[in-house]
């Protein structure tokens, strides 16, 4: 498929092909002639944003045909090429046939089959039409930890913070009333984390309240308000339990002369998280 030239341009160049360093074919198929493997692709085509997307690139296909070249695999089980990246394209051009605009075949390229794993990350990474939101990349992480993957080898594969995979994923889990305020902007992302960690089940409910609100004062969009930087009180102790343990050994050790002068305090804080010499003598030594 792939054609291998040489690596250094011709002393004549009279064509962009003189600049060539390889080929890759492209081919030309049927849109009815190509499947969609059920569940593969992350979007959610139920939101507003991505049926307001369709719209928009059945517009541009209509009027200048389909210009970025679809991605597929040749499964060789059904003899059929299947869908690895551009559904949406695919979904506009067949639903211009059915609407009557004859459209003959759409340029495809092939890419290997290789597993169900790699096959979702081309179609994370691809990076062609418009890009996945948050929350549907969320649903494709979900997949990927399906498949053995954890949040680390899926930050350092595609290309993401681990803390950024950590929250889609949590977006992803989010009741699809929340997911359609995310879709139409009446909310952010940021906000929506937010309510759901504060509010559980109860999140929709003041997310649509803050929508509301938003709107009334003529915004768009309802944003996470700015708060202070006073930590709350739970996770505070929470942290400071963790320090106490950590050097509880230490601690309670009297030859121990490590930082002498916060003994007193390091001992108020252990009090204060129910940490005690005598709790420490029934533990024993670590």
């Amino acid at each position: 498929m792939t054609q291998t030239a040489a690596t250094t341009a011709p002393e004549v160049i009279t064509r962009l092909r003189d600049l060539k360093v390889g080929v890759r074919d492209l081919i030309m198929l049927r849109p009815q002639d190509i499947s969609i493997e059920d569940g593969h692709n992350p979007r959610d085509y139920t939101l507003p944003e991505n049926r307001a997307h369709l719209d928009s690139l059945k517009a541009s296909i209509r009027e200048n045909g389909t210009l970025v070249p679809l991605l597929v695999r040749f499964d060789t089980a059904t003899k059929t090429a299947v869908l690895v990246d551009g559904e949406c394209r695919l979904r506009a051009n067949l639903e211009l046939i059915a609407e009557g605009v004859p459209i003959e075949s759409v340029p495809v390229s092939q890419v290997k089959g290789t597993n169900e794993a790699e096959r979702l990350v081309i179609a994370l990474t691809a990076n062609t039409g418009k890009p996945l939101s948050k929350w549907e990349s969320g649903n494709g992480f979900q997949r990927l930890i399906g498949y053995g993957w954890d949040v680390a080898k899926i930050a350092s594969r595609l290309g993401f913070t681990e803390r950024f995979v950590q929250e889609a994923l949590e977006l992803a889990d989010a009741p699809q009333e929340v997911k359609q305020l995310l879709s139409t902007a009446a909310v952010t992302p940021a906000l929506a984390l937010q309510a759901m960690r504060q509010n559980g089940a109860q999140a929709v409910e003041t997310l649509k309240a803050a929508a509301a609100q938003a709107a009334g004062e003529g915004k768009k969009t309802a944003t996470r308000a700015l708060t202070s930087a006073v930590p709350n009180p739970k996770v505070m102790l929470s942290v400071i339990a963790r320090v106490v343990e950590s050097v509880q050994d230490d601690l309670f050790d009297d030859e121990y002369k490590f930082i002498e002068v916060d003994k007193a305090a390091m001992r108020r804080l252990a009090a204060f998280v129910g940490i005690t010499a005598e709790t420490q003598k029934k533990g024993g030594k670590k």
